[in-house]
């Protein structure tokens, strides 16, 4: 059996996984990811493999509205993207 330390548990160490990371991001005409920077280099978009819009949390004072993305980048990386809708800035989705 474990002993209680009688330590207060520390919230400061908890983080959110797979916090997403502001991208720059360049669009073609139909408004879709053609080039992403990534660690400083412009990397092309090859292929757009799949897109999804979620839109959720619509009663809180700030709702969530993304168009996600899975791209194939020229590298044959792939990355998860998406756009925040409402603020219209750009995230890679870290995993």
């Amino acid at each position: 059996m474990v002993s209680h330390t009688r330590k207060k548990t520390n919230v400061s160490t908890s983080r959110p996984l797979n916090a997403p990371n502001n991208i720059k991001v360049t669009t073609d005409l139909n408004g879709l990811p053609n080039k992403i920077k990534i660690l400083g280099l412009h990397q092309p978009v090859k292929e757009i493999q799949d897109r999804w819009r979620i839109d959720d949390e619509w009663w809180r004072e700030k709702p969530i509205s993304r168009m996600y993305y899975k791209c194939l980048l020229k590298n044959f990386a792939v990355v998860i993207l998406f756009q925040d809708l409402i603020t219209k800035e750009w995230y890679k989705q870290s995993t």
